[in-house]
């Protein structure tokens, strides 16, 4: 199915179109493509997921380099953890799915540590800056296969997976999957 519609762009105010498309996505399922270019420059994309499995949570424990090579699929539902370092990454309005591995998203969690930690120190926080550097030491000693880490990816859609090997899936409770953020509204009928 493509469907074109328009908008106003939110930068110049021009009109620009939007092109809607469904497509087979491999580990995803069925999804809906948007895209919009406007001619002074500004994109939007996004994919909305329009398949549901069992809800799942994947294990893995990250204890040498080449685990560092595990595939992450994230569905815009999937709840990224990582206790040994405090970091959860709930899905929100604007979370969007990505295929990566655990490497890339330790790169992702380092950027957005590395950004609070700076405005924690601009803002004098002495304890959030400390905190923020020994986050940013120990994914930095993973990186080298010397910290040990359980990378965990909880999704109430069944959406997400790591694809590996070492991976333990698990099935969720009814608690579980309340307690869990989906970041997007559903409806059900």
């Amino acid at each position: 199915m493509n469907l074109t519609t328009t908008s106003r762009c939110p930068v110049c105010l021009s009109q620009m179109d939007f092109i809607w498309e469904t497509q087979d996505i491999p580990c995803f399922g069925e999804a809906m493509i948007i895209a919009g270019t406007c001619s002074c420059g500004f994109r939007h994309s996004d994919t909305i997921l329009l398949s549901q499995k069992e809800p799942a949570r994947y294990t893995m424990e990250v204890t040498e380099v080449e685990d560092l090579n595990a595939r992450i699929i994230r569905s815009s539902s999937g709840t990224i953890r990582v206790p040994e370092i405090g970091v959860d990454i709930e899905p929100g309005p604007a979370s969007e799915c990505y295929i990566s591995n655990v490497e890339g998203v330790l790169a992702r969690i380092t950027d957005m540590v590395a950004f609070a930690t700076r405005s924690a120190r601009e803002a004098g926080d002495a304890e959030k800056t400390c905190r923020g550097e020994e986050i940013l030491e120990n994914i930095a000693l993973a990186l080298e296969g010397r910290f040990k880490l359980t990378f965990m990816i909880e999704d109430p859609l069944g959406n997400s997976i790591i694809a590996s090997d070492k991976a333990v899936r698990s099935e969720l409770t009814e608690e579980e999957i309340a307690g869990l953020k989906t970041g997007m509204i559903l409806l059900d009928a």
